[in-house]
């Protein structure tokens, strides 16, 4: 468990005179967790009116250091005072991080969405290159993991085709396809436009289907069936308000037909419930649609005539969430985020069953899976003695980010009056290092990557540094694999592979110690190297295919870095020999499956394929690891030495 105040980011270039912080927030992590994006509300001391300025900067959450100013990466140091990032959205891993901020120039009512891939601009007014509209007045925006649809609210007739004019003079939604530029107006139905504003709440995309969820007075489904509330215009506020989902499939040339859209706000007798919350956060997972909501209608049991929060699942069943000791939450609850999978879900109360005698609203994670539920807003068992305000949750539900006033949870001084922003880290990394078999070389610039068993999703990643070790957290909510590629350079394949492997291949094939000394017994590593075609033994085929390599043939089994997990036993004690052999070269190719969250050191055993005698020679600036390391293995029952190389003198 990892907690920590997030610092004041430098202001100096966004303030004519000295900028007084007055609230930090989060607006999301990045895939792999690395980066958290932190808006700063701050007030210029040469402004007499006081108004309130906006800054973006990136967080690094490892090194825990601000590393970028998004507002003078859009427009410059120099120009950095002159704008507003009013909203911002990143999506992808800190390596490969695109940016969509709202950029407005103070001063003025004109505004622009900016992208950029890994801080540098791309498009710097993204809708009027889309479609040579400038100034469409956007209120709100969502871009999608994926990087490629991005939803986007506004009241501009403009976008709206001329087969669909837009006249309701009303907050409509558009998705925008980036890969293709068609832009569609979601907010249409049955072949009409509705008068009532749609509130933009979120966009997934999972698999080749998007979705994109929103909060409205009108009815997307039949007003005399279903939606039927929506027809009562006299009704009190929030009385028409309910939850959509509007989804569609598509492939490479855009969407195919025109979507559908499902009631997400379902009262128990099949109607709309109504009293969804405008307001409050609404959010499609893969397992569902979580929503606010103040409705009495939506389960049978619900009397405490306050807002709550409510889980809609992929077979349209509804349910309210609550932490296991309460049975309803006296004074409700306010949806905050979850993660990608649905599996954990954090909310807002300030009730009495959880805030106890501090009367301020805490931030609580519930498991949907197992029901479990903690407060996120406490250290060492203390809770916030003031309100949380907001937050978001990482895709994996591991890493939460919130803001609070609290002074308690920390002893250094509060970086914001109005709000300081915290970060709790619910997961220990998973460290190690790389190197190669024979040479004991430590390799950098490998990366090693975590994929999430369910979807193949690559969750978090990170290259090995100069001494071949990494750190990085298994943000997979289910079971994953830690796998490792490096891309190979001229050394890595000029004369490394030769005839000589070529020849070791063959006498392994046919029962034969290749090894110049004959003490030396042939390592397992050597045998998945030998196994070029990759068939699961070392036959003649494989000498073929080797010698292949080393002449470069065009029809030559390219050559690859292979990476076996360390801890991977080849060793049978009892009887004293290797697992793996001629006929049985069986290893964790698909990379180590990760079925606890809690792994903590995973080491790679780097080879060459067809490099069966080990030959690859270890550049001039490597570091090695010393004879100590594999006499350590070799004690810990991993194998013995000559697993490793020839050790002279041992």
């Amino acid at each position: 468990m990892i907690f920590f105040q997030i610092p004041s980011p430098d202001l100096s270039t966004l303030a004519l005179g000295g900028a007084t912080l007055r609230l930090l927030e989060s607006y999301g992590f990045s895939a792999d967790e690395n980066y958290l994006l932190v808006r700063a509300t701050y007030t210029d001391d040469a402004d007499t009116s006081y108004g309130l300025n906006y800054g973006f900067f990136i967080y690094d959450v490892q090194d825990r250091a601000y590393v970028s100013n998004l507002n003078a990466q859009i427009v410059g140091v120099d120009n950095a005072r002159d704008v507003d990032v009013v909203s911002a959205q990143i999506v992808g891993n800190s390596s490969n991080l695109t940016t969509i901020a709202l950029v407005q120039t103070k001063g003025s009512e004109t505004m622009r969405l900016t992208s950029m891939i890994n801080g540098q601009v791309v498009s710097s007014d993204l809708i009027a290159e889309l479609t040579d509209i400038e100034n469409v007045g956007i209120e709100s925006f969502q871009l999608a993991r994926s990087g490629r649809f991005l939803a986007v609210q506004t009241s501009n007739a403009q976008l709206s085709s001329d087969n669909q004019p837009d006249t309701n003079d009303s907050s409509d939604i558009y998705l925008f396809d980036l890969s293709t530029g068609v832009v569609t107006r979601v907010s249409y139905v049955g072949g009409s436009e509705v008068n009532e504003p749609t509130y933009l709440k979120s966009i997934f995309v999972e698999g080749n289907q998007v979705s994109i969820g929103f909060v409205t007075d009108a009815a997307f489904v039949s007003p005399s069936r279903v939606d039927t509330n929506s027809t009562n215009y006299n009704a009190d506020a929030g009385f028409r308000s309910d939850a959509y989902i509007w989804s569609s499939s598509f492939n490479t040339d855009g969407l195919i037909g025109n979507g559908r859209f499902d009631l997400q706000s379902i009262a128990t007798d099949g109607t709309a419930s109504g009293y969804v919350s405008s307001d409050d956060t609404l959010q499609i997972t893969s397992a569902g649609v979580f929503f606010t909501s103040s409705s009495e209608t939506l389960i049978n049991a619900d009397s405490n005539g306050e807002k709550d929060v409510y889980f809609t699942d992929t077979g349209a069943v509804v349910s309210r969430l609550n932490p296991p000791f309460v049975a309803e939450l006296a004074s409700g609850a306010i949806f905050l985020g979850a993660n990608k999978n649905g599996s954990k879900a954090a909310f807002l109360t300030d009730s009495d069953e959880i805030s106890g005698a501090t009367g301020a609203q805490q931030l609580i994670l519930l498991d949907t899976n197992t029901g479990d539920a903690s407060v996120v807003s406490e250290d060492n068992g203390v809770l916030a003695n003031d309100w949380v305000i907001s937050g978001s949750v990482s895709a994996s539900g591991y890493s939460v980010a919130f803001t609070s006033s609290a002074n308690n949870l920390t002893q250094e001084p509060l970086a914001a009056a109005s709000g300081s922003l915290f970060v709790k880290i619910d997961k220990v990394p998973i460290v190690g290092q790389v190197y190669h078999w024979r040479t004991h070389a430590l390799l950098g610039e490998t990366n090693v990557e975590i994929v999430d068993d369910a979807d193949s999703a690559a969750v978090a990643n990170i290259d090995t540094d100069a001494f071949g070790a990494y750190s990085l957290t298994n943000l997979a909510s289910g079971e994953s694999r830690l796998t490792a590629t490096k891309t190979l350079v001229e050394s890595d394949t000029n004369r490394v592979v030769t005839s000589a492997d070529a020849l070791a291949a063959l006498k392994i094939a046919v029962g034969l110690n290749p090894n110049t000394n004959q003490e030396q017994p042939v390592s397992p590593y050597q045998l998945i190297a030998a196994d070029v075609n990759k068939d699961g033994r070392v036959s003649s085929a494989d000498a073929l295919a080797t010698l292949k390599i080393a002449v470069g043939l065009v029809d030559a089994i390219p050559q690859e870095w292979l990476f076996v997990p360390e801890s991977t036993a080849y060793w049978d004690e009892s009887d004293g020999v290797f697992t793996l052999s001629r006929s049985s070269v069986e290893w964790d190719s698909e990379g180590l499956l990760l079925d606890s969250p809690d792994t903590g050191e995973v080491n790679f055993v780097a080879l060459l394929l067809g490099d069966v005698n080990g030959s690859w020679d270890s550049p001039d600036s490597a570091v090695l690891l010393d004879e100590a390391y594999f006499i350590a293995l070799d004690e810990a029952g991993y194998g013995p030495l000559t697993q490793w190389g020839e050790f002279p003198g041992i």
